[in-house]
């Protein structure tokens, strides 16, 4: 009997835990904020312990970091996790674009043809997740297409680790146009199975948009980073 009610344990755990991943990377909950336990028991109307073992995976994950005696902290983004994430990212996907222009379907190409051609209103936080989660996806196509599945689990985390950064990046400048071409560039080199053009390309994209992030980071520095509406505070 008791089996049961520690599943359901499990599950609103994470349940938690989800739904705090979720606002962590989509910046609704900014980095630097303040969480209490307490503040996010009453938000999601439990007890404090399934609160506490959400905030401990997250913890395991990076995402946020504990105090003694003052509590939790969404962790910062910094310019170092950037340029590190950005050299992974590179040497990952570029594999990947390879092997994905030997393997690619034309079911799966026009699928990334409608992911490249979704543009987005930076002034609206919706659209803004909308486009990001499309961008998200283009490129876990691709990954997926590489046919290598630990890679393509491995192109999963480092996209979850950019997520924030993206968002960030979404928001303080319009990038709508000069994804789309490179992402079509992209398909273009996946349909014509030219891996060594879909590498190229594929760096390349990468290169630009962490360019631009490190300028609308860099730009930012000294005032606060502009971020969309965020949820109530939770600390």
């Amino acid at each position: 009997m008791a089996t049961k009610p520690r599943r359901v344990a499990q599950s609103l755990t994470n349940k938690i835990y989800l739904l705090l991943r979720n606002e962590i990377l989509s910046c609704r909950i900014r980095p630097g904020a303040e969480l209490s336990e307490g503040t996010l028991a009453e938000r999601y109307n439990t007890s404090k312990t399934p609160v506490r073992e959400a905030l401990s995976k997250l913890r395991a994950e990076g995402l946020v970091q504990s105090f003694p005696r003052r509590g939790y902290q969404v962790a910062h983004v910094t310019f170092q996790d950037m340029n590190e994430l950005f050299e992974v990212r590179n040497m990952l996907e570029g594999r990947a674009a390879e092997l994905a222009s030997q393997n690619i379907s034309e079911g799966d190409a026009k699928k990334l043809e409608e992911l490249a051609n979704i543009l987005y209103d930076s002034s609206e936080h919706v659209s803004v997740e909308n486009f990001v989660q499309a961008n998200r996806s283009f490129h876990e196509g691709i990954a997926r297409a590489s046919g290598n599945n630990r890679l393509f689990h491995m192109v999963i985390q480092v996209l979850d680790e950019l997520q924030r950064f993206f968002v960030i990046g979404a928001q303080n400048r319009d990038i709508s146009d000069e994804t789309k071409d490179l992402h079509i560039q992209i398909v273009d080199a996946l349909k014509a199975h030219d891996p060594v053009e879909a590498r190229r390309i594929m760096i390349l994209h990468n290169t630009i948009t962490q360019r631009g992030l490190l300028s609308a980071l860099t730009e930012s520095q000294n005032s606060s980073i502009h971020f969309m509406p965020v949820l109530d505070p939770v600390g």
